[in-house]
């Protein structure tokens, strides 16, 4: 019995070693097959399918159905899907059965831009990503006078993804404004009046006492007693009573 177990446990691993050279060496001799597009969407709206992104390799490399699978530039499958603007990273692979899998991680948008310069997203890196047909994303929406590019449009995305890694206080607020003088603003959910942020610096310090006026003082005077808070000054906050007249 012994004997026979070690046989087995011997025997076995080899089989196995076996199968996965042919499975291998049949994989790489065959056509490729079908494409299989995976994407992680970050905790994001999906803006781009799996289908499409294996349409838009078949757009990119028409002739891919006719390789072999041994014969196929895996990097060129990659550039292809990443032609995508809505994808940041891709890896493809192979299957088993001469299929092609691509791996992709769909780019996380944090703010969505309207201006004179069109409408668009901006992810966590920064990087700008168009509308998308397929879908949209739940993320604060920025307004007013913004560039298409330099200072002022890192001002709207450095507030917006301060907002995105600060969960204290980035739910509170759903609209950025950046008015003619490059002052931003931020319109809350709750209450009818402004925040004035004014520049990007010393955002810890503004939010902290904006939360500070939250939590004591807009409490009790109500939260419809002011039609603006400024947090642009340093060391103090602005209330500006609203009138009534």
């Amino acid at each position: 019995m012994k004997l026979k177990t070690k046989i087995l446990s011997i025997v076995v691993p080899l089989l196995l070693v076996v199968l996965v050279v042919v499975a291998n060496v049949w994989r790489r001799q065959s056509m490729v097959r079908d494409i299989k597009v995976e994407i992680d969407y970050c905790g994001a709206e999906p803006l781009v399918s799996g289908p499409q992104i294996a349409g838009l390799i078949e757009q990119q490399m028409p002739d891919i159905h006719a390789k072999m699978v041994r014969d196929l530039d895996l990097s060129a499958v990659e550039a292809a899907a990443a032609a995508s603007p809505y994808l940041s990273q891709c890896d493809a692979g192979t299957s088993i059965g001469g299929g092609v899998v691509v791996y992709a991680v769909q780019r996380r948008p944090i703010v969505r831009v309207v201006s004179g310069g069109g409408e668009y997203y901006l992810d966590d890196k920064g990087v700008r990503v168009p509308m998308s047909p397929t879908g949209s994303c739940d993320v604060i929406v920025a307004s007013g006078n913004i560039p298409t590019k330099g200072k002022g449009l890192n001002e709207v995305w450095t507030l917006a993804r301060y907002l995105d890694r600060h969960p204290e206080v980035g739910p509170l607020f759903d609209q950025i404004y950046r008015d003619a003088s490059g002052d931003l603003f931020l319109t809350p959910k709750l209450g009818s009046h402004v925040v004035q942020v004014g520049s990007v610096e010393r955002l810890d310090e503004k939010f902290a006492n904006l939360l500070a006026l939250y939590t004591r003082g807009l409490s009790q005077a109500g939260w419809e007693t002011y039609s603006q808070v400024s947090l642009k000054y340093k060391g103090q906050v602005v209330c500006t009573k609203r009138n009534n007249n």
